[in-house]
């Protein structure tokens, strides 16, 4: 018996696997941007997209959607502080005659009215030029302070510093990434007290092209480097910051054919929970006693008393093969993916019982797998019966 397996196609051309109790459902988000995190807190589900709206719910069921009217706008993260959101990003503007991209903070209560926070520019040591901060690309707050992550530029070059401080008086700034590089990209992943910053960075020096990607946790304004994970003259994969049950990962590739899934922990230790599976991890969630992880189209399911080092790409349960998903969090008792083109996934209420979650699941490629192994191994038991049968007729 392998169970319900529907498939079903969505408006927009998703197709998406019900399996038994566990399915999910396309919700209508009312944007096309990509979502590229979110949050539940103070009783609203927000998710933020990368072209700079803010979409929210406070029942899992009607979404509200705020446009932020910043010319070329982006987001990156969004946090609660026990009293107010803040965003981070940024935007294209004119700071002092200079028309260019500068990074963007905004606070707001419920989204309807935002105010801009601002981290005032520097003098160089020689007092001729500024250095401006070019993007925000995390926030998190730790006993009463905020934390924002900076790329900051410096004349032709972008550093990685983090800023500590209260949203009003004067910032104090730490350096991170002092080294500068070209261009870059920062992924990140907060759990209750600290932040994994994955630096995946790229130099085109004429002569010297590299790249690399470091690993960082911040604690407050304690900066500690993990791991560098590369650096050569040849692309490599991005690594990407996950957290799940308020432990720390980064999913890396040390080589174009070897991948490897690491924890890391409160005294900065890693341990390596996976090797040689590329599970393209890129969020995570802890759900009714799992620990579940999402790449762009599958999910894979830890249940309590398993082990990631035990499961292989078969585990792996596909989700939305059209869509590309991004995160994933918990909200109203369900689960929420969010993905490009606005699309947000929301699982079936039926998974408010834990033992949903905890039996078999199949995908429909695996469902398709195992079918063909049960009639062929009901074919190859006829195909005996038929000889035995054949045999017995031909010794009377």
């Amino acid at each position: 018996m392998l169970g319900k397996t529907n498939i079903t196609t969505l408006s927009e051309g998703a197709i998406v696997t019900e399996i038994e109790d566990f399915k999910w459902i396309q919700m209508q988000s009312g944007v096309h941007g990509n979502f590229v995190k979110a949050i539940y807190k103070n009783d609203y589900l927000v998710a933020i997209t990368a072209d700079g709206t803010v979409v929210y719910t406070t029942d899992g069921e009607v979404w509200q959607v705020s446009v932020l009217e910043y010319e070329d706008c982006r987001l990156n993260d969004i946090e609660w502080d026990g009293s107010r959101f803040i965003l981070v990003g940024s935007r294209k503007t004119t700071v002092e005659g200079v028309e260019d991209t500068f990074g963007l903070i905004l606070t707001t209560d419920d989204f309807s009215e935002f105010t801009i926070v601002s981290i005032e520019s520097e003098d160089d040591q020689y007092g001729t030029n500024k250095y401006y901060d070019k993007e925000y690309y995390a926030v998190y707050t730790q006993n009463e302070k905020y934390y924002v992550l900076a790329g900051r530029l410096t004349n032709i070059t972008l550093g990685l510093y983090l800023y500590k401080g209260n949203l009003t008086d004067a910032w104090e700034r730490i350096n991170i990434h002092t080294n500068g590089i070209r261009s870059g990209v920062v992924v990140t992943a907060k759990n209750s007290g600290e932040m994994l910053v994955c630096l995946n960075a790229f130099n085109n020096n004429p002569g010297a092209y590299s790249y690399f990607n470091y690993v960082y946790k911040v604690n407050g304004a304690n900066v500690v480097r993990v791991k560098l994970l590369k650096e050569k003259d040849t692309n490599v994969p991005m690594v990407f910051a996950i957290e799940c049950k308020d432990n720390l990962y980064y999913m890396s590739a040390l080589a174009l054919d070897n991948y490897e899934f690491t924890k890391v922990s409160e005294a900065n230790e890693t341990f390596t929970m996976s090797t040689e599976i590329n599970f393209a991890f890129k969020s995570g969630v802890y759900f009714n006693s799992c620990e579940l992880f999402i790449n762009n189209h599958e999910m894979l399911i830890v249940k309590k008393g398993e082990s990631i080092a035990d499961k292989t790409l078969d585990d792996l349960i596909e989700i939305a093969p059209e869509l590309t998903m991004n995160c994933i969090t918990k909200a109203f008792g369900q689960l929420f993916i969010f993905g490009n083109q606005g699309a947000i996934l929301k699982s079936s209420v039926e998974t408010n019982n834990e033992s949903v979650i905890t039996v078999q699941t199949l995908s429909a490629k695996k469902a398709l797998s195992d079918a063909k192994k049960y009639a062929d191994d009901k074919y190859a038991a006829l195909e005996e019966r038929i000889t035995t049968l054949e045999s017995a007729l031909q010794t009377e």
